[in-house]
C-alpha cells in the first residue's frame, strides 16, 4: 500500500465532484405525477487548507434522468450558476467565487472549531436560501492501513484497518471509502461505488477506538486508488446521513430526490456542513 499524500488540497474538490455527480437514477415507469417546484440543493466541504467549496444544484425528479444521462451534462444543466454566495462568521463575511457546474469556492477563510457560521445564497432564478452551522473539530487517524482482501468466493474487497482517539465530549463520525480516478474524475464518477458508514462514540467515548472493516459491494483490483476519510460530523448531519442510508444504497445520491430528508437549509434542501475530513490515499496492492 502506498499512502498518497501529494494531492490533499485537490482531493476536497475532486471528491465533492465525484459525490455530486455520481449516481444517475434509473427511469421510473410512472406518468401523471405533479411537477415539484425546484429548490436549491446545498452541499459543502471544507478543504484542509481553509478553503471552502459549495455546490448548488436545482432539485429534480428521478424521472428527469435515465441510464443514458451524461453526468457532466446533467450537472451542467442543474447547477445553479447565477448565485451570489457568502459565508459570515465571527471574523467577517466572505464572498465565494463561481467556479463551474454550480461550484463556488473561497480560500483563506478562518474557520474556528466551535464557532457558528451562516451561508447565504441569493440566486436570480431560484431565490434565496440560508443555513447556519457550527464548525466541528477535526479528528484524525492515529493509524490506518488499506489492503486487498480475498473472501474465498472470487470477490476481492478493500479492507481498511484504523485507529483514532475519541475526545471526551459526545461525537458523531462518518467514514467514507471512495475509489479515485486521478486522470478522469468525471468518468470515474459515473460508477464510483462509494462506501459510507456512520457511528457514534457511545461505546468508546473518550477512548482510543479501532476496527477493521471490508468495503461492500465493490470488487477491487490491484492498482486501484482509494480515498479513506474520517469526519467528525454534527448530530444533525448524522441524522441526515442515517436517513439517506436507510432509504438508498448510497448517501451520495443527494441530487433532488423525492424524499424529505432532514435539512438545515432554510428555503431549500441539502445540508450546510463545516467539518474537516482527514483524507488518506492508498494504492491497493496484492
Amino acid at each position: 500500500m502506498k499512502n498518497k499524500n501529494g494531492y490533499i488540497a485537490f482531493s476536497g474538490i475532486a471528491l465533492l465532484l465525484v459525490m455530486a455527480i455520481a449516481c444517475m437514477p434509473d427511469p421510473l415507469p410512472v406518468k401523471g405525477l405533479p411537477t415539484v417546484k425546484q429548490q436549491i440543493v446545498v452541499s459543502t466541504q471544507i478543504i484542509p487548507d481553509e478553503s471552502l467549496v459549495v455546490l448548488l444544484t436545482k432539485s429534480f425528479s428521478a424521472l428527469d434522468a435515465d441510464s443514458d444521462t451524461d453526468p457532466e451534462e446533467l450537472l451542467n444543466e442543474i447547477g445553479v450558476n447565477d448565485a451570489q454566495v457568502t459565508v459570515s462568521g465571527p471574523a467577517g463575511t466572505y464572498r465565494l467565487n463561481f467556479l463551474r457546474f454550480g461550484f463556488y469556492g473561497g480560500i483563506n477563510i478562518p474557520f474556528e472549531p466551535g464557532e457558528t457560521y451562516t451561508l447565504t445564497v441569493k440566486s436570480l432564478s431560484l431565490g434565496d436560501v440560508q443555513a447556519t452551522t457550527t464548525v466541528q473539530s477535526q479528528i484524525t487517524f492515529d493509524q490506518i492501513d488499506a489492503s486487498l482482501y480475498f473472501n474465498g468466493f472470487d470477490d476481492t474487497l478493500a479492507q481498511v484497518t484504523y485507529q483514532f482517539n475519541d475526545p471526551p465530549n459526545k461525537n458523531y463520525y462518518m467514514i467514507n471509502v471512495q475509489e479515485v480516478e486521478q486522470e478522469d474524475i468525471i468518468q470515474n464518477a459515473i460508477n464510483p461505488n462509494a462506501y459510507t458508514k456512520i457511528m457514534t462514540d457511545e461505546d468508546f467515548q473518550g477512548q482510543n477506538f479501532g476496527e477493521t472493516f471490508r468495503v461492500f459491494p465493490r470488487e477491487y483490483e490491484p492498482g486501484d486508488t482509494i480515498a479513506v476519510t474520517l469526519s467528525n460530523i454534527s448530530s444533525e448531519y448524522y441524522d441526515f446521513i442515517e436517513k439517506r442510508i436507510d432509504n438508498r444504497y448510497s448517501f451520495i445520491e443527494f441530487l433532488g430526490e423525492p424524499v424529505n430528508y432532514p435539512s438545515n437549509v432554510v428555503g431549500g434542501k441539502g445540508f450546510f456542513n463545516l467539518y474537516i475530513p482527514d483524507i488518506r490515499f492508498f494504492v491497493l496492492e496484492e
